[in-house]
């Protein structure tokens, strides 16, 4: 097939639809990833790309034995789509919106857990989003911190909440809350049952094992020094699962354990030197901050954010 860029046709509907298609390939890596995420089978996605691929006479992908990669000619396409279906969400909602009413959809990425945030904020956002005229359509995903923060970067995601700020270029951060932070361990662990309420001895603390938290790459250094790690988990609730085991001892946030310790299984170690707080963050790309639906969506959790501080 050639990969000449002469002659590209007029778009119409069915060619911004196969670029949609194409998109959905593109980001899930593959055509049987994306049978799931598009709701067809991979020999109709495969279909609709070659399709595409004779209307633009450029070669997308490679396809085959050795597995799915983009062309440079389809990531230039992959790109200049993201640019188009942009623009077009921009143009449905700046026309709805000089009618007073919101359009178009918005793709919202939050961090696991945030439902056990004291006031649950983003759902309140979510219904204050709800309430304004229009009918724009919110697709909303959970993932971890870095995870929501490189979705917004790589376009998945219209706006992020998430406490990963790795100051990426382009994309706008805006506190919205606080994370704060403490040292747990199972109601079962030794450490527990050998605390009298005071400060813990440094000969209880060599015995223990730290479960590390994968995406902070290393055992935070409290009283001066590293602990024991033979643990690592790459999300907050497999940290938790290490501590409800009662061998490890970890750090949490403090409204993923609160319903734990309300129970009785987990306690919070009285180290107030391993207490520290992160930023609840929301994230979008600076040029979409004029889009209307992201302007909505960030007033509004922003304003649920500061609600429940006020209410605390």
């Amino acid at each position: 097939m050639s990969t000449s860029t002469q002659g590209i046709p007029p778009l119409h509907d069915v060619d911004i639809r196969l670029l949609r298609i194409f998109k959905s390939v593109v980001e899930c890596k593959g055509f049987s990833a994306a049978e799931e995420t598009l709701g067809v089978g991979r020999s109709t996605i495969s279909k609709h790309v070659a399709d595409l691929e004779d209307r633009l006479n450029i070669r997308l992908c490679e396809r085959g034995r050795s597995g799915f990669t983009v062309t440079p000619h389809g990531q230039i396409v992959y790109e200049a789509t993201i640019e188009l279906l942009d623009s077009l969400d921009h143009f449905r909602s700046r026309v709805a919106l000089a009618k007073g009413r919101l359009s178009g959809s918005i793709n919202l990425w939050v961090m696991d857990n945030t439902q056990l945030e004291r006031g649950n904020p983003l759902a309140a956002a979510l219904k204050a989003f709800k309430r304004r005229p229009g009918s724009a359509t919110i697709n909303v995903n959970t993932a971890g911190p870095e995870a929501v923060e490189d979705a917004v970067f790589n376009r998945q995601a219209n706006v992020g909440v998430t406490i990963a700020n790795s100051d990426m270029p382009g994309l706008t951060y805006r506190a919205v809350g606080v994370e704060t932070n403490a040292l747990y361990c199972s109601t079962d662990h030794d450490l527990a049952r050998s605390l009298d309420g005071k400060r813990i001895d440094d000969a209880l603390l060599n015995k223990c094992d730290f479960a590390t938290r994968g995406y902070l790459r290393s055992v935070p250094t409290i009283r001066g020094r590293h602990w024991t790690s033979t643990a690592v988990a790459f999300h907050v609730e497999a940290t938790l699962q290490l501590i409800l085991s009662g061998q490890y001892i970890g750090i949490l946030p403090d409204h993923i354990a609160h319903p734990w310790v309300v129970n009785g299984r987990v306690l919070k170690l009285p180290m107030p030197e391993a207490e520290d707080s992160t930023t609840i963050s929301l994230v979008f790309r600076t040029k979409s901050k004029s889009l209307p639906v992201v302007t909505a969506m960030a007033e509004d959790i922003a304003e649920a954010y500061r609600h429940a501080r006020n209410q605390q």
